[in-house]
């Protein structure tokens, strides 16, 4: 027996009709982002966000209730989400690639006098940092210890502080993450410090006269190379690198020798015996100023908050996708266990501010309603200092 097919047939098979659907999915996709993109228009006439999480949970309301499978209704809110989403990018593409945000600032802005409290001796990096922001006219305060830097504007001994948050090298520096969320401090402004190595002893030392060199763990830590060349000698963990350079030009042992920047050697009339000894020349530190007040005018290019989650499955994907599908750039996340709560953890997020202040304002709105707590810790300008300005 023979059979014959003809064309009309061949379009009945099961993928011929999965094509035939797709193409009508298609068009009617197009015809939805067309509206989408009306409906976007309006919005950025008014200055609202172009995201609105009320009704996007009426939609998903609404399309479960008329499901009837074979999908359940976690299949058709994901596949929803996405098309939102889509739509979403499509409505920023179209009304807030080309939005400017507020002007930036260089630096911050300070009256002449104001003391800031910094980590360790004269001549350490954080000084360096202070100075490089704000200039001559600050007023630096030394401080012994992390705690201490944390304490001093209530202690009354400083009007802000300047804290290292991270190194390109050896990552975040946690103890001041920590501080900082048991704060109630604010950041006001950051710079990001390239941080360079000397190696300084007294006048009469020399290479082969030297057997320790001491420093904080984290200098010591980006000299990894160094050490490894010269096995003779032995790291010493210190509290900070200016006092450790400062212990070691004032003891008048040859045998020792310091870790610091290259302005501990002026302040301590120190020697250089080596230079730029770091692993990597892009070795970089982020500071960040610190007080008890925000940056009131709010026109800076960089957002940090902390966001305690829910203790729920997905809590941390649907807090970052109020950033993600709203383009907002992400530029940090750190996790920090919460004292007294296992399993439980506070999120340290950075982020660029986005051109539309209303999609900022959406994403904070939007997470706050699906987080525990969330707290803004400052909107602030970036200060990228180079190093030809340390040098001269």
């Amino acid at each position: 027996m023979i059979f014959y097919f003809s064309m009309n047939d061949a379009k009945q098979t099961p993928r011929a009709k999965i094509d035939e659907i797709d193409s009508k999915i298609l068009r009617l996709l197009n015809e939805r982002a067309a509206i989408a993109l009306e409906v976007g228009e309006a919005k950025s006439v008014d200055d609202r966000s172009l995201c609105d999480p009320n009704r996007e949970r009426e939609v998903l309301k609404r399309l479960s209730a008329e499901n009837k499978g074979p999908f359940d209704d976690a299949n058709i809110a994901n596949i929803f989400q996405r098309i939102i989403d889509e739509s979403l990018l499509l409505q920023q593409r179209k009304f807030h690639s080309h939005a400017t945000g507020k002007e930036d600032r260089p630096a911050a802005d300070i009256a002449a006098g104001t003391r800031v409290a910094f980590l360790g001796d004269r001549g350490t990096f954080s000084e360096e940092a202070a100075l490089a922001l704000l200039g001559e006219k600050c007023q630096t305060v030394s401080c012994a210890t992390f705690e201490d830097l944390f304490r001093a504007i209530d202690l009354g001994s400083s009007d802000l502080i300047i804290a290292p948050l991270e190194n390109s090298l050896v990552g975040s520096i946690h103890r001041c993450f920590d501080l900082l969320l048991e704060s109630d401090l604010h950041i006001t402004a950051e710079v990001v410090l390239p941080v360079s190595h000397f190696l300084i002893a007294c006048e009469a030392a020399t290479m082969d006269s030297i057997r320790t060199v001491e420093s904080h763990p984290a200098a010591l830590a980006q000299c990894g190379k160094f050490f490894a060349s010269h096995p003779n000698l032995r790291g010493i963990a210190a509290d900070d690198t200016a006092g450790s350079v400062r212990r070691a030009v004032e003891s008048g042992d040859v045998t020792r020798a310091g870790i610091g920047g290259k302005r501990t050697a002026k302040l301590y009339g120190g020697k250089i015996l080596r230079e730029h000894i770091e692993d990597h020349r892009d070795n970089f530190t982020r500071f960040a100023l610190l007080g008890k007040t925000p940056d009131e005018r709010q026109n800076g290019s960089k957002v940090s908050l902390v966001m305690t989650l829910k203790n729920q499955p997905g809590a941390l994907h649907n807090a970052l996708r109020a950033f993600v599908r709203r383009g907002i750039d992400l530029l940090k996340i750190e996790s920090r266990p919460i004292k007294n709560s296992p399993k439980e953890f506070n999120f340290y997020i950075d982020l660029a501010a986005p051109p539309a202040e209303s999609e900022l304002r959406g994403a904070l709105e939007e997470i706050t309603q699906q987080a525990a707590a969330v707290r803004v810790l400052g909107r602030y300008t970036s200060l990228e200092v180079q190093q030809n300005d340390l040098d001269s």
